[in-house]
């Protein structure tokens, strides 16, 4: 069940056509009428508009992610800074939907997130990437294998990695998306997104946000 929350007619009409399945969905008109409807009946996913009136209250992000049955929260309707993303994923939200983003890759995001992984844009990732490079440097607990049990078995999954593999998780880390990886390794998106798939397997991940993170902690 999808449950999409705005009072914007071309906003639903965009999202219906993402969905591509309107026996899925429910539309709501105000932060109010979500907050009734999911009191009601769970929903999988919430794609919410954020020119929505209270919208961006933060209050509203941690009552549908905290509910009894919670959703799993799209923001969508306004463009995001890479921090903007950011804040927003800390508050509780799964993506983070600009309206100049194309459908397909609404469509992907969508897939990712109904498959429990959460979603952080490429020009976010080195944000994040800066991120967690300052809480390492506070932080008395070392991220390496030899030093802390919780990281047992990562210096051999990384180890299992091809050079070519290498190469790709550390563009992968700079934020750069398939198509920028393919042009500079001079090789196809498609060759690209099949190492990447290669990848996630031998690390034992999901998606580039967990790549990024478990970077982050191999270094």
């Amino acid at each position: 069940m999808y449950v999409i929350a705005t009072a914007d007619e071309k906003f639903e009409t965009r999202w219906n056509r993402i969905i591509a399945n309107s026996s899925w969905v429910d539309v709501v008109g105000s932060i109010a009428e979500l907050d009734r409807f999911l009191n009601e009946k769970p929903a999988e996913v919430v794609i919410l508009d954020m020119t929505l009136p209270e919208a961006r209250n933060k209050g509203v992000l941690k009552a549908v992610t905290a509910a009894r049955k919670p959703s799993r929260l799209i923001l969508a309707g306004v463009s995001f800074t890479p921090e903007s993303e950011l804040a927003a994923l800390a508050a509780g939200a799964v993506a983070c939907c600009s309206p100049l983003m194309p459908e397909s890759e609404c469509r992907k995001i969508l897939d990712v997130v109904s498959k429990k992984g959460v979603w952080l844009s490429s020009a976010g990732i080195p944000a994040l990437m800066e991120r967690l490079k300052g809480l390492s440097s506070r932080s008395p607990v070392s991220p390496y294998p030899d030093r802390e049990p919780v990281a047992a078995g990562w210096a051999e999954r990384l180890n299992s990695l091809t050079r070519r593999e290498h190469e790709i998780a550390r563009l992968v880390a700079t934020g750069e998306n398939n198509k920028n990886i393919a042009r500079k390794l001079d090789i196809s998106e498609r060759t690209v997104k099949a190492h990447l798939t290669s990848i996630f397997d031998k690390l034992q991940i999901r998606d580039r946000l967990q790549l990024v993170v478990y970077l982050s902690g191999n270094r």
